[in-house]
């Protein structure tokens, strides 16, 4: 494999890696005036941007690399966990990936947010 392409290839797993990164929130900037002695102009205030989360995938979630999520694995999004008792077909305490598919099927994905994964 040529150098280069390696390194895109590395490249382009690091911008998957930043793509699904946790946004920090920050803070707002009040305004200032203009101050005509030191020669600066007014600058507006900026609002504070919320923190987003990262996406987590299913194996991400699935701690015990079982293949199905429990409810305490659910739990780590918000989301899931609010829809797992529905979602979990058999109730059976684990949410299969199937369960998960066709519980989105049924209700729309806007249902359970962006937990998909």
């Amino acid at each position: 494999m040529p150098v280069a392409f390696a390194q895109d290839a590395q490249a382009e797993a690091g911008a998957d890696a930043s793509a699904q990164a946790a946004t920090p929130a920050t803070p707002a900037t009040p305004a200032t005036p203009a101050n005509p002695a030191e020669g600066t102009a007014a600058t507006p205030a900026t609002p504070a941007t919320p923190a987003t989360p990262a996406k987590k995938s299913w194996s991400e979630l699935d701690v015990d690399q079982n293949g199905n999520l429990s409810k305490t694995e659910a739990d780590a999004v918000n989301s899931l966990s609010k829809i797992f008792i529905e979602a979990d077909a058999d109730a059976d305490g684990e949410l299969t990936a199937d369960e998960y598919k066709a519980y989105l099927a049924a209700n729309g994905k806007a249902a359970a947010g962006e937990s998909e994964g």
